[in-house]
């Protein structure tokens, strides 16, 4: 049994993530923190965690005197690397759900996040938690980085063709829809009902938005060459979701059988990815799931190819795929709390 400790827990990702640890037959939850909601407990701000997860929330000062072996950290960018330091110094793993430590270098950190990295040495410490890629890496490491909500949509939807140098990386166009929680907790007028409803929100098109770097970054190591990433996200009226449409360029016509021949070189082993070869995955196929669903269209007389891919924020986006790595790190099933 291992002790997990949940910094930021009165959100989204943080009541997702005690739902799945609550329920994981190999982790107790030693504490959760929110300075706005101490003294509250978790079932009180969700009341499906009711019987599940009752715990008391405390302010972060206190949790520094209670013994984990591993932190999750889901507080806002620029938090978890004024915390980790000393976290990872006392040797407690580190799985940080926020942004502080998915860019290389903090020149790149600064550049699309507008801000200084102040935790700069630990950067080199890190290992992106893209599970099916990096499970390796992670199985050693003690400070893991979970990928952005995203990027994972569109990593996990295009690596296997990106990796076999078949498509074109200097034009790969990814028009992304999410729900409202992917927003976080904090009230804003575009979340209001009246402004949501039957909207379609676009915003930071282009090359705006911090995602678009983490994509370029990762995909450049997936393929062995600069990828260029033009991102346009959008806000749809539904509580969870991420589907990414993505389009590619195929340097030389492939086939469907080639192509699924690729998604099945790289994913047949994987118990949280599904490809589909004879349709395309809809956002609901994977609500409240730890899934990551795949399909593709070739566009026929062409050479584009279209890749549509499909998570829950919440699971496969950040807290499913926290604990999924969480299980490699520590050694458990894959699959334990997720299914």
């Amino acid at each position: 049994m291992i002790r997990a400790g949940i910094l930021g827990a009165s959100g989204y990702t943080g009541a997702r993530l005690a739902l799945y640890l609550s329920r994981h037959s190999g982790v107790e939850i030693a504490f959760a923190t929110s300075r706005k909601d101490k003294g509250k407990t978790m079932s009180d701000l969700y009341g499906a965690l009711r019987n599940i997860c009752d715990i008391d929330l405390i302010d972060p000062e206190d949790a520094t005197k209670i013994d984990i072996d591993v932190l999750f950290t889901c507080a806002p960018d620029q938090t978890s690397m004024k915390v980790v330091p000393d976290y990872y110094e006392k040797g407690v793993k580190i799985i940080d759900l926020a942004g502080d430590f998915r860019m290389d270098s903090p020149e790149i950190y600064e550049s699309w996040y507008g801000a200084p990295h102040t935790s700069p040495d630990y950067l080199k410490k890190k290992v992106f938690g893209l599970t099916e890629l990096y499970r390796d890496n992670i199985k050693e490491t003690s400070l893991l980085s979970n990928p952005g909500c995203y990027p994972t949509s569109v990593l996990l939807g295009i690596a296997p063709l990106v990796k076999s140098g078949g498509v074109n990386c200097d034009d790969i166009f990814v028009s992304s829809m999410s729900g409202i929680s992917g927003a976080g907790k904090g009230l804003s007028q575009f979340k209001l009902f009246y402004e949501a409803d039957s909207n379609v929100l676009p915003y930071n098109q282009g090359r705006g938005h911090k995602h678009a770097g983490e994509m370029e970054q990762e995909l450049s190591k997936i393929a062995g060459e600069k990828c260029t990433v033009v991102f346009a996200p959008h806000v749809i009226p539904i509580k969870t979701g991420i589907l990414s449409t993505i389009r590619l360029t195929m340097k030389d016509n492939m086939s469907r059988d080639d192509v699924a021949a690729l998604y099945r070189g790289m994913y047949a082993d994987e118990p949280f990815v599904r490809v589909y070869d004879d349709r395309l995955p809809e956002s609901k196929f994977v609500a409240d799931s730890n899934f990551c669903d795949i399909g593709y269209s070739i566009a026929e007389g062409t050479n584009t190819l279209i890749v549509v891919s499909t998570i829950c924020n919440l699971g496969k986006g950040a807290s499913g795929q926290a604990v999924q790595n969480m299980n490699v790190m520590f050694g458990f099933d894959e699959k334990e709390g997720l299914l």
